[in-house]
């Protein structure tokens, strides 16, 4: 789960990436599922979430992540990752 602040007036533009980059996931091998971005209540995050196998699955997929703490062109604060597990 990402949690992904966009800055004013690039919440769409945000939202349609996020959209595109669902196809990119779901070809990976161990990928689920990937829900559409969801806008909390108060509509300053987007959230993204993704299923997958494992996080391990996850992590073979290849995919890069940013550094932790970097904040992407078009948001207002570093994004916030989180491995979520069945306990």
């Amino acid at each position: 789960m990402v949690f992904h602040w966009p800055a004013s007036g690039r919440g769409e533009e945000l939202a349609a990436g996020m959209r595109e980059m669902r196809g990119f996931l779901l070809d990976k091998p161990g990928c689920i599922a990937v829900e559409p971005p969801y806008m909390t209540d108060e509509g300053d995050c987007l959230v993204g979430i993704s299923k997958w196998e494992s996080e391990a699955a996850f992590r073979a997929s290849g995919i890069t992540l940013g550094p932790p703490g970097a904040t992407v062109e078009g948001e207002t604060r570093p994004r916030q990752r989180f491995f979520l597990h069945e306990p």
